[in-house]
C-alpha cells in the first residue's frame, strides 16, 4: 500500500515536471515573441520618428514648437525664412522678439482662447521681422498640445510665407480698383489723374506724375500729378514740358523702356521739377507698339525704388494704355472736329463772300461792257463808209471780244449761282427735260440728236438738270466738224444709280485735256478760242452737288463720250 502511494506521487511529480517544463517552454516562446514584437515596435517608432524628422526638416513651411512663447524646437525652413541662426532663434520669444507690433494684440487674443480651452487651434495672418529688419507676411496655423489635465503644454505653429502672394493680391486689387475707376471715362485728364492717384496711394509714393506725348511737337507734357504738385483738386501748378529724348522722362518716351535711377545726383539726365529728389522711376505707357505717355515718380531717399515698383508701374501702365490711347484719340478727334467746324464756318463765309463778289463784279463789268459795245456801234454808224477795211475789221473784232466777255460774265454768274439756288428734291422727268432742250436750242441740219433709251424720272431740281444736259448737248453741237454729225443720249440703270452718256462724232478731245476740261476757264486751245471755259465746269458742279461723278472718253477726230452717274435717291 505504501509502495503504491509512492508510485502515485512519483507519477504526479513527473507530470508536474513535464507541465512545468512545458510552461517554461511556452513562457520562453512567449518571451521571445514579446521581445521580437518590442524590437519591431521600437524599429517602427524609430522609423516613424525618422520619417517625421525628415518631413519636418524638409518642409517648406516653418514649423515651431513653443512653450509660453519661447521656442523649443524649430525646423530649417523657419531658420531660412527669418534669417536668424538656430542658436539665435532658440533664445527668442515668438511674440516679443519678431512679431510685428501691430499684430501682437490680435495674436494674444487667440492664444488666450487656446489656453482657456475655448479653442484647440486657430489661424492668423501675421507679419514677422527678419534679421535684416524687413517684414514678411505669413499665414500662421497654431494647434495646442495638452497634458492629461487638459492644460496647454506646448503650441505647434505652421508658418507659411505669403509675402509674394500678398503683394500679388494687393497689386491685383489695386489694378482692379484702377480698372473700375477709369472704366467708361473718355476724358484724357480724368484718366491720367486716376492713374496718378491710384499709383501713389498703392505704393505710398511721395509723388506720381503722368505725361502725355504729342507726336506732332515731340513734347511730353504733365497732365496729372500727385501729391506735391497738386492744388485745388485736379490742377497742376507750373506743369512742365519735356522734349522727346531729353531728361529721364524724355529718354523713356523715346526708347520705350523704363529707367530706374537710384541716385539722381550722379545722373546727368536728371532734371529738377518742383524739388530735388534722389531716386526716380519712369515707365512708358505703350499702345499698339507706340509710346503715348510716361508714368514718373521720384523719392527723396536714395535706392528707394526696386523691381517690385517696376512691376507695379508696368502693370498699371499696361492696364491704362488702352483707355489712355482711346482718350488721346478722342481728344484728337474733338480737336480735328473743332478745326473742321471752324473751317466749315470760314468756308461758308468765304463762299458767300465769293458769290456776292461774283455778282457785284459781274454787274460792275457788264455796265461798262454795254457802254463800250454801244459806243463802238455809234462810232461805226457815224463813220460808215469812212473806215478802211482793216479799221472796220478791228471794230468788229472788238465787238466780238465784248460779246465773249459778256458770255464769260454770264457763265460766271451761272457757275456761282448753282449751289445758291435752293436745292429742291422733287421728281423730274429727264425724258421731258431733254426733249424740251432739243426742241428749244438751235441744231444744225447736218446734226441729229437721238435719245436711245427712255430717260428716267429722278429726284432733283429741274433747272439744274436743264443746265447740265443743255451744256453737254450744246458742246457736242459746237464741236462737231463732220458732214453728218450725230449726238446720242443714253442711260443705263444700276442698283442704286443711273449712268448717263452723251456721245458725239465731233472733233474729240486730246487726252492731255481730259483732266482739265472740268475746271473753270479751261479751254481746248486753238480749237476753243470762242469758249468761255465755264460750261463743263458748271456740268461738274451740278453733278457734284448731287453726289455723282463724271468722266470723259474721247479719241481726237473720232468723237467724244461724256459719262456721268447720278444716285437714284436724293442726298
Amino acid at each position: 500500500m505504501h509502495e503504491d502511494k509512492i508510485k502515485i506521487l512519483e507519477r504526479a511529480l513527473e507530470r508536474e515536471k513535464k507541465a512545468r517544463k512545458q510552461a517554461e517552454e511556452i513562457l520562453e516562446q512567449k518571451s521571445l515573441e514579446l521581445f521580437e514584437t518590442n524590437q519591431k515596435i521600437e524599429e517602427l517608432l524609430d522609423d516613424q520618428t525618422a520619417q517625421l524628422k525628415l518631413i519636418v526638416d524638409n518642409s517648406s513651411l516653418g514649423i515651431v514648437l513653443s512653450q509660453n512663447g519661447k521656442l523649443i524646437k524649430i525646423n530649417k525652413a523657419i531658420i531660412d525664412l527669418l534669417g536668424y541662426s538656430y542658436d539665435e532663434l532658440i533664445q527668442m520669444n515668438i511674440n516679443k522678439d519678431f512679431t510685428h507690433p501691430d499684430d501682437i494684440e490680435k495674436s494674444n487674443k487667440q492664444i488666450a482662447l487656446l489656453e482657456n480651452n475655448k479653442i484647440d487651434k486657430f489661424s492668423i495672418k501675421k507679419r514677422y521681422r527678419k534679421k535684416d529688419g524687413t517684414y514678411i507676411s505669413c499665414n500662421t496655423n497654431v494647434s495646442a498640445i495638452r497634458n492629461t489635465k487638459g492644460e496647454v503644454k506646448y503650441q505647434v505653429a505652421l508658418i507659411e510665407n505669403i509675402t509674394e502672394i500678398d503683394k500679388k493680391t494687393k497689386m491685383l486689387d489695386a489694378l482692379n480698383k484702377l480698372s473700375v475707376s477709369i472704366l467708361g471715362k473718355r476724358d484724357l485728364h480724368e484718366i491720367a489723374w486716376e492713374i496718378a492717384k491710384s499709383t501713389a496711394n498703392h505704393l505710398n509714393l511721395e509723388d506720381c506724375v503722368v505725361y502725355t506725348l504729342n507726336n506732332e511737337t515731340g513734347m511730353l507734357t504733365q497732365i496729372a500729378a500727385y501729391i506735391n504738385k497738386t492744388i485745388n483738386g485736379n490742377t497742376i501748378t507750373n506743369p512742365q514740358s519735356v522734349p522727346l529724348g531729353k531728361g529721364i522722362v524724355g529718354i523713356v518716351a523715346k526708347t520705350g523702356k523704363y529707367l530706374l535711377i537710384n541716385d539722381t545726383s550722379e545722373n546727368k539726365n536728371y532734371h529738377v521739377d518742383d524739388c530735388f529728389r534722389l531716386s526716380e522711376l519712369a515707365v512708358p505707357i505703350i499702345a499698339n507698339g507706340n509710346v503715348i505717355g510716361v508714368i514718373d515718380s521720384e523719392n527723396s531717399r536714395k535706392n528707394y525704388f526696386n523691381t517690385e515698383h517696376v512691376e507695379v508701374f508696368t502693370n498699371i501702365a499696361n492696364l491704362a494704355s488702352a483707355q489712355f490711347n482711346s482718350a488721346i484719340s478722342l481728344e484728337k478727334e474733338r480737336k480735328t472736329q473743332k478745326e473742321k467746324d471752324n473751317l466749315l464756318v470760314q468756308l461758308e463765309k468765304n463762299n458767300e463772300e465769293l458769290k456776292n463778289f461774283a455778282h457785284v463784279v459781274s454787274h460792275d463789268l457788264k455796265s461798262p461792257l454795254r457802254s463800250m459795245a454801244t459806243l463802238i456801234s455809234w462810232i461805226k454808224e457815224d463813220n460808215n463808209g469812212k473806215f478802211d477795211k482793216e479799221t472796220s475789221n478791228n471794230c468788229n473784232m472788238l465787238l466780238g471780244k465784248i460779246d465773249k466777255m459778256d458770255s464769260l460774265i454770264n457763265g460766271i454768274l451761272k457757275y456761282s449761282s448753282i449751289d445758291k439756288i435752293e436745292k429742291n428734291n422733287q421728281k423730274v422727268n429727264l425724258q421731258d427735260v431733254v426733249s424740251e432742250i432739243i426742241d428749244t436750242i438751235f441744231i444744225p441740219k447736218h446734226i441729229t440728236v437721238t435719245i436711245k433709251n427712255t430717260l428716267p424720272v429722278i429726284y432733283g431740281d429741274k433747272y439744274r438738270y436743264q443746265q447740265l444736259f443743255q451744256n453737254l448737248i450744246s458742246n457736242a453741237i459746237k464741236y462737231n466738224d463732220k458732214e453728218e454729225g450725230f449726238i446720242i443720249i443714253d442711260v443705263v440703270e444700276h442698283e442704286h444709280s443711273y449712268q448717263f452718256s452723251v456721245q458725239d462724232n465731233g472733233i474729240g478731245i486730246d487726252e492731255k485735256y481730259h483732266s482739265k476740261i472740268f475746271k473753270v476757264f479751261e479751254t481746248l486751245g486753238k480749237h476753243d478760242e470762242n469758249s468761255t471755259g465755264i460750261g463743263l465746269s458748271i456740268v461738274k458742279k451740278i453733278i457734284d452737288l448731287y453726289g455723282g461723278k463724271i468722266w470723259v472718253d474721247s479719241v481726237p477726230d473720232q468723237g467724244t463720250s461724256f459719262f456721268f452717274e447720278l444716285k437714284k435717291k436724293p442726298l
